[in-house]
């Protein structure tokens, strides 16, 4: 007992001297909830309960979580697509179905600027897996890149590597009060994952497995003779002899089976793809130790472009107590994933950064198509993966009765690699390759001290204090080859070694790497007293610092506060009754040094058509424009300051539970880029003052509409809503300005910063009288320059000055819907259970851009620029022609241009995502045989959409609202499946 005294204040001396001298990180991170009233050991664990699986009819909601039995029984690789509409307040944007590809999660709104892809990161909800913050791939490298379309590297989204099998619960966090305790990196909101955990008790294991295929979709294929009918009208109406005869060449020649022959292509780009999935979890142990193994595998194939990801998992986590008053926990999960991606010839050449010869499109022709498709196969490469690798030491130490110590290392590791090969007979006579290694690292230190009295009979009060500690590390490695000396050498390899890049010395080689840093320290303390168990008083005190803010405002303070009430204490009823309201500051972290620094400028020294690629005298002088803006002093923290107000409230003996929040969420003082004079040479000047407004209300109702009277008889019928509805406006601008134009978007005060900046289209001049003309001068309406004439669009002359111009612009819609959500129900009969998945999103516009492409065909043929290349999925029917009015094409004015309101569409939609029908077989096998569950299922996905949207699919939409026609379908599919719990 003595040896025993002893090492505990030794070990209490030991850890007390690491918690000061390492920096921890993330306030308080608590786990989900337990489920109640379950039985535990001594360690924490859950003993000899049922976990979740496909045959539990009822929902279980606590608040904000998700059911998981529907994600473990359809195909869906990505975590974003499998969440869409079943909890209130979270959004996904999902601009392709391509399985792997980068999705967004917006929870409660849109807080920043989101005019491309970099700026998805500001934006996006943080993913905490087993309490580990997970680091999002750095947007440094869109820096090198000259188009926007795609990452450099496999850009493989983090959802995508969760495996579904593998989770046990799923939060989605947006209280104030615990976004605070979870610190910065949860300022956008966060998704709690927390997997399958050790348990005592006798061993338990189960497995999971569905065997599925898709539905290729239907689509009406086009060739040169719709196309040349299509442009006949434009030709007939308004061309001259002179642009007749500039008529494409592929379409001149109406004897062409090239282009004028059979629309074939379809069965060698859409098909019916494979998917499947087996996965195991095995666990036991004892009250001093035990363990957790979890094992899986998962392909998921697309109906278009043979694309398809392969993940691979495992995972292995284990708690032991060597003492009564001390315990320790460990957890580890290692994932590897594999892509196979598009075929896109956009792509390809944003890739390359070089543009061939456009001016003759693919062929619609099978042959010609799948020759094509030879070549790349049998000398293209691309090959994509990811690695990631999750770790967690958790040791726990009861010092005194009412003290206890923690702490916690956690590691997040990330790494992409990509070879890719392009061989001459893709490329008009040019090879390429490239090769890309990129890591993302992330180390925690969480340290904490936790204390808790019963200060009087009905009156508790504990208190938190803790020190944070993480570190960031970005890196990326790239190396591109053009036109190498045979097709094949197609692999230049890349190495890191010595931070120095190398490879085959016969290339010659571009080369380019770049790292980032970042650190975030914390300090807080949280306390909280309970009286009666009925009135909770929270408060939360925390200063962060960050690497990546200037020294003089490198700390901020960021109290957060909450007071709950439970009613049904006072009304002496089992039915749940409680009210609340939280208030929070949390700072807001940008990932970028370029801030921390003070005064620089970053000089163009390459050509024109490829920054990234230097001219050889460009390294002898400096050269203006900078294309990074001017970052002067005096540059803070951003933050967001939370309010909600809560009620939850149950009816009919809690058949019946609503809970409603009324939030109001204002993130201020962001960094934003404002224009200055030009011939400062800089793109503007960064400075704080940027402030964003998200109001709304986030509602449910779960219902127990028809109770079973018996367990597995009888008919049951529970039904789940989940909505929000949302605005967001900008409230102020830094130097008290009123709007900021950034390319062509624009932010105004008062208006929401996702709002589309549009002329305003009233139809045709159909005749040269109806072209205004100013009075005073006797000049017609102009646009730059060149006056209207018959056959251009008619835009609106909103200051009536007798030309058109930005001025005219005027703020119209939001890429982000007004009110979304989803519905669920779950339908159970004897052993047989049927569950339904809608999801709807009401008020969100796109811009469809892919009918600008189309009708601007003109435009397209005379710049042979990257928006003129044409991808086998255009040759099909996917326009509806008669909506849109016929311009003249020629015209100076270009009147098809997409900053109109004319492509402006409504994208709200309806959709059936799931419908999945299960038997529970468990009685017919004998009792000895130890089966709790043996569930057979049988899942459809993704059934049909209601949607007034023209294109494809009102989700396919890119991140800034516009559509663009290149997102991959989402898949439609049958996939049957059981599993086994024992």
């Amino acid at each position: 007992m003595i040896r025993s005294q002893s090492l505990k204040r030794g070990l209490a001396i030991s850890l007390f001297h690491f918690t000061i001298l390492s920096s921890p990180l993330f306030g308080q991170v608590q786990g989900s909830s337990g489920a109640g009233n379950s039985v535990q050991d001594s360690l924490g664990n859950v003993v000899n309960q049922d976990r979740n699986s496909p045959g539990r009819t009822t929902f279980n909601y606590l608040p904000e979580r998700v059911v998981i039995r529907d994600l473990k029984q359809t195909t869906s690789s990505s975590l974003a697509e499998m969440l869409k509409g079943r909890v209130s307040g979270l959004y996904n944007q999902t601009p392709t179905g391509e399985p792997g590809a980068y999705q967004n999660m917006l929870i409660r709104g849109i807080r920043s600027p989101q005019f491309n892809n970099k700026d998805i990161i500001n934006n996006q909800a943080a993913i905490f897996v087993n309490g580990i913050p997970v680091p999002y791939e750095s947007n440094f490298a869109y820096d090198i890149q000259r188009y926007d379309f795609n990452r450099i590297g496999p850009a493989i989204d983090y959802g995508n590597s969760i495996d579904f099998g593998s989770i046990k619960s799923i939060e989605i966090i947006k209280d104030p009060v615990r976004l605070a305790e979870l610190g910065p990196l949860a300022v956008n909101g966060a998704i709690w994952i927390t997997t399958v955990e050790p348990t005592s008790g006798r061993t338990q294991f189960s497995v999971n497995s569905y065997f599925g295929m898709g539905s290729k979709p239907i689509v009406t294929p086009i060739n040169a003779d719709y196309e040349s009918q299509f442009r006949s009208a434009f030709y007939e109406r308004y061309a001259s002899q002179e642009e007749i005869e500039k008529t494409p060449n592929y379409l001149k020649d109406k004897n062409s089976d090239i282009y004028y022959g059979p629309s074939n292509w379809r069965d060698l780009y859409y098909s019916n793809p494979i998917s499947y999935n087996v996965d195991f979890n095995l666990s036991g142990g004892n009250q001093r130790a035990n363990f957790t193994f979890y094992a899986g595998h998962t392909k998921n194939g697309s109906t278009a472009d043979e694309t398809q990801l392969k993940r691979y998992n495992v995972l292995f986590g284990i708690k032991m107590l060597p003492f009564t008053w001390l315990k320790a926990s460990s957890y580890i999960n290692a994932r590897k994933l594999d892509r196979n991606r598009n075929k896109n010839i956009r792509d390809r050449l944003s890739e390359m950064d070089y543009l061939p010869d456009l001016s003759s499109p693919i062929s619609p022709n099978k042959a010609a198509y799948g020759s094509m498709l030879n070549v790349y196969d049998e000398l293209g490469l691309d090959d994509n993966n990811t690695n990631f690798i999750q770790g967690r030491l958790d040791i726990v130490a009861d010092i005194l009765r009412n003290l206890q110590f923690s702490t916690s290392f956690m590691l997040d590791y990330q790494e992409g690699n990509r070879n890719l090969f392009y061989p001459k007979a893709l490329m008009d006579g040019v090879n390429y390759m490239s090769a890309y290694n990129g890591y993302t690292q992330r180390y925690v230190f969480s340290n904490k001290l936790k204390y808790n009295k019963v200060l009087a009979a009905g009156h508790d009060f504990y208190a938190t204090v803790g020190s944070d500690y993480s570190e960031d590390l970005y890196r990326y490695l790239y190396s591109r080859v053009y036109n190498g000396p045979s097709d094949y050498i197609r692999k230049n390899i890349v190495s890191g070694q010595n931070e120095e890049l190398t490879g085959n010395s016969a290339l010659t080689t571009y080369r380019w790497n770049n790292r980032e840093r970042f650190h975030l320290h914390s300090l807080y303390g949280q306390f909280e007293y309970i009286y009666q168990k009925k009135l909770s008083l929270k408060a939360i005190l925390r200063s962060d610092g960050a690497s990546t803010v200037q020294p003089d405002s490198r700390w901020l303070f960021s109290p957060a506060a909450r007071i709950e009430y439970d009613l049904s204490k006072d009304l002496n009823s089992n039915e749940a009754f409680k009210l609340s309201y939280g208030f929070s500051r949390i700072g807001k972290p940008n990932f970028s040094s370029k801030f921390a620094t003070g005064p620089q400028y970053q000089s163009d020294l390459g050509w024109q058509d490829n920054p990234s690629v230097f001219s050889y005298y460009g390294y002898a002088t400096l050269s203006r424009g900078y294309s990074f803006g001017w970052v002067g002093y005096d540059l803070k923290w951003a933050y967001a300051d939370r309010h909600q107000v809560n009620v939850k409230k149950s009816f009919l003996q809690n058949r019946l539970n609503f809970d409603l929040s009324v939030y109001r969420e204002e993130t201020k003082n962001q960094i934003i880029l404002v224009p200055i004079a030009q011939e400062y040479g800089y793109a503007g000047q960064f400075l704080n003052g940027l402030t964003v407004r998200n109001e709304g209300i986030d509602f449910s109702v779960q219902a127990d509409l028809v109770k079973q009277k018996e367990a597995d008889k009888g008919f049951g019928w529970v039904s789940y809503l989940s909505t929000n509805l949302n605005r967001n406006k900008v409230t102020a601008l830094p130097s008290g300005l009123q709007e900021i134009e950034n390319g062509g978007h624009l932010i105004k005060v008062g208006k929401p910063i996702d709002s589309f900046w549009l002329y305003e289209n009233d139809g045709i001049f159909n005749l040269a009288s109806d072209v205004p003309e100013n009075p005073q001068t006797n000049q017609r309406l102009s646009y730059r320059g060149n006056a209207f004439s018959v056959g251009d669009a008619k835009w609106v002359d909103q200051n009536a000055d007798y030309i058109i111009n930005d001025d005219d612009k005027v703020l119209k819609g939001r890429f982000t819907p007004y009110f979304y959500g989803g519905f669920q129900n779950a339908f159970r009969y004897n052993k047989f259970t049927l569950d339904v998945s809608l999801a709807f999103s009401l008020g969100n516009k796109a811009l469809n851009h892919r009918a600008s492409n189309f009708f601007n065909f003109i435009d397209g043929s005379r710049q042979n620029n990257i928006g003129s290349a044409r991808e086998i999925f255009q040759w099909q029917q996917e326009i509806e022609t008669t909506n849109y009015p016929v311009y003249n094409v020629w015209s100076s004015t270009m009147p098809y241009q997409v900053n109109q309101d004319l492509f402006l569409e409504d994208a709200s939609y309806l959709k059936l995502r799931s419908v999945s029908l299960g038997y529970d077989l468990a009685s017919v096998f004998p009792k000895n045989a130890r089966i709790k569950k043996s569930i057979i299922y049988l899942t459809a996905n993704n059934l049909f959409t209601l949607t007034k949207f023209s294109g494809n699919d009102p989700e396919m939409v890119n991140f800034n609202g516009v559509y663009d026609g290149y997102g991959l379908p989402v898949t439609q599919s049958l996939i049957a499946g059981f599993r086994l719990d024992f």
